[in-house]
């Protein structure tokens, strides 16, 4: 059980953010011999995945290249790729599939750094999904009230500190957001008393056995700070 501190959870609305002096990028710009590859790693920060062999299936974090705004090939044949011509900057960024299913992958904190905030873009086959149903037969394009939100919840051990929910696309209140141009998030409201990030997706398009859409986002452009 987590226990859970007094605290209110914020919605992170797309911003241009000010930035902390000294403040890093981590912009995931490492040399590559594929189009994607399972979790990263550096001195800062790990980003969690599973694998599961016997049965090829994954969750977590994924670094990826993978570049293709055409709709019809949002399928889950192309799951690592973005909806964008580029990455946020260089060539590489990542991609998360949160499985509702088993436990959510972390941004683990390998230092005591504090994230400031993020840029996120939807992925092919999430934008295809929510756009059209004749590209997928299980989830239905969205409508007035729905909404498609990444959230941040900041943990120390099994104590919540901090949340920020990042709206990636949001049809409430005569809204039509959507993250496809790798739209910049305050992580602000994380706190600074955090050794890891867990992260979870959310949809309004839900079923008999959980969520309909394809529960991913790309993210880039990192920015933390001590």
């Amino acid at each position: 059980m987590f226990a859970v501190a007094l605290l209110g959870i914020v919605a992170c609305e797309p911003d241009s953010v000010d930035h902390k002096p000294n403040t890093e990028v981590e912009n995931f710009d490492v040399a590559m011999t594929q189009e994607s590859t399972y979790g990263f790693e550096n001195e800062v920060f790990e980003f969690e995945y599973f694998y599961n062999e016997e049965y090829a299936y994954w969750g977590g974090f994924a670094l990826s290249n993978v570049k293709d705004t055409d709709p019809a090939n949002g399928l889950f044949a192309n799951q690592y790729a973005v909806f964008n011509d580029s990455a946020a900057s260089g060539e590489n960024f990542l991609i998360y599939y949160y499985d509702s299913f088993n436990e959510p992958c972390d941004i683990v904190l390998k230092k005591p750094v504090h994230l400031s905030d993020v840029k996120l873009n939807l992925t092919t086959y999430t934008y295809a999904s929510i756009t059209n149903e004749a590209i997928n037969d299980f989830a239905r394009a969205f409508t007035d009230g729905d909404y498609l939100k990444v959230v941040f919840t900041a943990m120390r051990g099994n104590d919540i500190t901090g949340v920020d929910e990042c709206y990636v696309v949001d049809y409430r209140d005569g809204k039509r957001i959507m993250a496809t141009d790798w739209t910049e998030y305050s992580l602000v409201n994380l706190g600074s008393d955090y050794d890891h990030v867990r992260v979870t997706i959310e949809t309004t398009d839900i079923g008999e056995w959980g969520a309909n859409t394809p529960l991913y986002i790309a993210l880039d452009d990192l920015v933390y700070f001590l």
